[in-house]
């Protein structure tokens, strides 16, 4: 979307304008000012520190690594470059420009540390190479990440509370730009800190319709069979019109994107997406003999004895890549074939849902193997499912390589939701072990829908090891599952992070963690190579998918004993640790624990009558720079009476107001500032007494930051950057000024072009800009990658076009900086991805000269 800014030649506010704190030049500093074409200021995210010696300083003549511990405070969000060697960067515009970079192998602070924090580490790698680091806290062993876009962590279980020595350590041979982060609250642990590169279909988007717009319904219908599909009410995938897609001109990427962008601005339409791309989550595991040690960890034995028919009478869908089916003539995997109904298939669009394999990497038939967990038959030839009396709905949704789309995921779920012919949905429990995807509306609402409908979904949540929300396990009416090894602990490979919901056994291939002999891999049903052709067998697996399906065998189960079980239901009970072994107090880790078959069948046999208390939001995080008071809703699940509510303790930096006059009960919470040492995280629990002997406790975290003018993002560059990328997908400065911190934000100015050669970096031309700021920590050449702070005007993720024109001002501009990204979400539903962007090229002085140089000799 273009935005013109408005422009006032003698605006009564432009003699407040600041020049940038590194301004070159001499004469009067308020007609620098005055003049100037662009001018503005950059605000930085709290918590915003920088390495003492990022190549940015390391590239200057003389310099050293530091060799002093830099200290740090009780929370930071810091950036960091560190090298084992000096080197130069490869010759690849596409990556990195050809530059030299310096030694620095380790990076040494002194950190404030208390029982129970923890420190994260983001490994990034610079110029697309691969790295590895070592987090090394003094009198602990190291922890490792061993290549991109990894995670490590180290917790301080126990411990005197003091100042620790952290070490960053590259021991790689490359590179490395890494993050740092030590937060009290979960808004900066959980966010993103790469641009989203969620993968689309390309020429593909889902388009939700308005209410009032019926005309462009029949339109869309009439051309059904050409350019849509309808998905669900007023929901369609549209197709790029054939004329638009020979305007591409090779560029079907970003011109998709576009295409989308221009559907958003159509009057008729709601919501306009991306027809995301989602993938199976389960690594490929090689076959193991080993025990099915995973239904002990989840109490199975147990549960089979208090629900006997193992889920008769309830069907599970399963959303996959479909259920291995030897030939046309035979039945499907022999351990499978009584239990599986008549399902669909959303990638070949026929109802014949059969996995027909792989040909990118191996055969591991995933939706099988989900299948086999969930309800494998009891007949003295293989191995029985959690819910061995249950249903199989298999519906393929995942193709080749185990990838699908968003598209064919809602559609799928509509159908099931929907039933026939008004009927009943098609399924009471439905298995997702797959993800990938932002928060998409349409999908919400499909999901949405079925829950309405009594229906119970469970997603795994991702095997990248990160706190980054997995799409559609995130929902927040999806149970999300993470993994477990033989020991109860959280898998190597386990997304986690306040969204996950409860875990399950998902296995880990590096783990004997039961001691047991074997690698701690989940057998089920699955498919060798024999012969010449692939037959039905048995296969050990890791992954959260592995975990997903014990969950949903569990509810079936729960689902045969109260068939009116709904989603309600499950919260109230996975609340109150019905469902799991619960410690009586989550994790981000585990959530409400790991999954209890016995006690979750036990809860649903003997009906469930409650009372029980639920907090939404279930942790409160205020603070001086946030939100300094929170409602908070306490929301009764069960239907046996709530009585004898109060408020039993509350911390004393806190102002506790509540009503129990009506549900759901409310409690207003307010920061008492002066009662918090300042730049000091303080915790607490906020205690609800009821019923006599039950009690709910809400985790609160409060901080009085007062770091404003601490802040420090790195030596910042200030780009006006041409609105189209060249032919290699690299944004290019026009226009290029540098600034350092003063007092907590950056100040910036622009001179006007005086018709002169050279062309210094900071005169800019009249024009179409993109005005965007970051750090250059690496030193490749390019600002605003993965662990180097960005700003983007008016909002980062939201760059609207900068007009520059003759003789006139923009002034007072306003940024924010940081180390995050924005997600895509229902928060920011606006926000697209950026698929290969690689940040915005530094203008290169030497290339400016030679340029310049070049047409003056045209000229003559």
């Amino acid at each position: 979307m273009r935005v013109l800014i408005a422009l006032f030649l003698l605006s009564p506010w432009m003699v407040t304008l600041t020049g940038c704190s590194d301004s070159s030049g001499s004469g009067d500093e308020a007609s620098e000012r005055l003049l100037s074409p662009l001018s503005g200021s950059i605000a930085i995210e709290a918590n915003s520190r920088i390495d003492q010696d990022t190549m940015d300083q390391l590239g200057r003549e003389g310099a050293t690594p530091a060799n002093a511990a830099q200290t740090l405070p009780a929370s930071f969000v810091m950036a960091g470059y560190v090298s084992r060697g000096a080197g130069t960067y490869p010759a690849a515009a596409s990556a990195c420009q050809t530059k030299n970079y310096q030694a620095d192998p380790a990076d040494t602070f002194s950190v404030p540390l208390a029982a129970g924090e923890t420190i994260v580490l983001k490994s990034f790698g610079t110029c697309g190479t691969d790295v590895a680091l070592e987090l090394l806290v003094e009198g602990y062993p190291p922890v490792r990440t061993s290549g991109r876009d990894e995670t490590a962590q180290f917790r301080l279980n126990s411990g005197p509370t003091d100042d620790y020595q952290v070490v960053v350590r590259n021991v790689g041979s490359l590179p490395a730009r890494y993050m740092l982060l030590k937060t009290a609250g979960t808004t900066q642990q959980n966010a993103a800190y790469q641009w989203s590169d969620h993968r689309f279909e390309e020429g593909e988007a889902i388009v939700t319709l308005k209410e009032s717009a019926p005309g462009q319904a029949s339109a869309l219908s009439a051309q059904a069979k050409l350019v849509a599909r309808k998905l669900g009410e007023r929901t369609w995938l549209r197709k790029m019109p054939a004329t638009a897609r020979a305007q591409a001109g090779g560029r079907p990427v970003p011109d998709t994107l576009d295409w989308i962008r221009s559907l958003r601005q159509q009057p008729d339409v709601e919501f306009a997406a991306p027809n995301y791309r989602m993938q199976s989550q389960s690594p490929v595991g090689e076959p193991l003999y080993s025990k099915q040690w995973h239904y002990d960890v989840i109490n199975g034995p147990v549960a089979w004895q208090i629900e006997p028919s193992g889920g008769s009478g309830v069907d599970v869908a399963v959303l996959d890549t479909g259920l291995f089916r030897e030939s046309d003539a035979s039945g499907w995997h022999p351990d499978l074939n009584r239990n599986v109904v008549s399902g669909r298939d959303y990638v070949d669009n026929d109802f014949d849902p059969r996995d027909p394999g792989s040909s990118v990497g191996g055969n591991v038939y995933h939706g099988t193997h989900v299948a086999g967990t969930i309800a494998s038959v009891i007949d003295n030839k293989g191995s029985g499912g959690v819910a061995f009396g249950a249903s199989l709905l298999p519906v393929r949704v995942l193709g080749e390589g185990g990838t699908g789309s968003s598209a064919d995921l809602i559609e799928a779920i509509a159908w099931l939701v929907n039933g026939s012919g008004g009927q009943p949905p098609r399924a009471q429990v439905v298995n997702m072990s797959l993800g990938g995807l932002p928060e998409i509306p349409q999908l919400e609402s499909a999901i949405a829908a079925g829950v309405n409908k009594g229906m119970l979904f469970v997603a795994a949540a991702g095997n990248g090891g990160t706190r980054v929300k997995s799409y559609p396990a995130a929902s927040s009416n999806v149970l999300a599952v993470s993994a477990v090894d033989g020991a109860r602990n959280l898998a190597s490979y386990s997304n986690y992070g306040s969204w996950i919901d409860l875990a399950a056994p998902g296995g880990d291939a590096g783990r004997d963690a039961n001691t047991d002999g074997e690698a701690d891999l989940v057998w089920s049903t699955s498919a060798a190579f024999e012969s010449g052709a692939y037959k039905p067998d048995y296969r050990g697996l890791q992954g959260t998918s592995m975990a997903a399906p014990h969950v949903s065998g569990v509810l079936a189960m729960m689902k045969a004993q109260k068939p009116d079980l709904d989603y309600g239901d499950v919260r109230a009970l996975l609340a109150s640790g019905e469902l799991t072994e619960y410690s009586g107090r989550r994790s981000d880790q585990l959530g409400y624990g790991v999954l209890d078959a016995a006690k979750a069948v036990s809860a649903a046999s003997q009906g469930f009558t409650g009372p029980v208390l639920s907090a939404s939001p279930a942790v409160v995080s205020l603070s001086n720079e946030g939100v300094e008071a929170q409602l908070v809703e306490l929301n009764v699940y069960g239907s046996a009476p709530v009585t004898g509510v109060s408020v039993e303790s509350q911390p004393e930096w806190l102002e506790v107001e509540s009503d129990f006059s009506g549900e759901p009960f409310i409690l207003n919470v307010a920061l008492l500032r002066d009662r918090l040492t300042p730049d000091v995280p303080a915790r607490g629990d906020i205690v609800v007494s009821y019923n006599l002997s039950k009690e709910l406790r809400i985790p609160v975290i409060g901080q009085l930051i007062t770091d404003e003018k601490a802040r420090n993002a790195g030596r910042h560059f200030v780009l006006l950057v041409d609105t189209e990328p060249n032919e290699q997908g690299v944004y290019l400065a026009e226009a290029q000024v540098t600034t350092t911190v003063e007092d907590g934000e950056y100040l910036f100015a622009f001179e006007a072009d005086d018709g002169a050669e050279p062309r210094s970096l900071r005169e800019v031309t009249p024009g179409d800009y993109y005005l965007v700021a970051g750090t250059d920590i690496d030193g490749d050449g390019f600002i605003c990658q993965a662990g180097e702070a960005c700003a983007e005007y008016p909002v980062a993720g939201l760059r609207e076009v900068v007009t520059v024109r003759p003789g006139q001002v923009i002034s007072d501009l306003r940024m924010t900086t940081g180390f995050s990204r924005p997600t895509i979400s229902a928060a920011s539903p606006d926000v697209l991805p950026r698929p290969g962007f690689q940040g915005y090229r530094l203008i290169n002085s030497i290339d400016r000269v030679a340029a310049t140089n070049s047409q003056l000799k045209a000229l003559k």
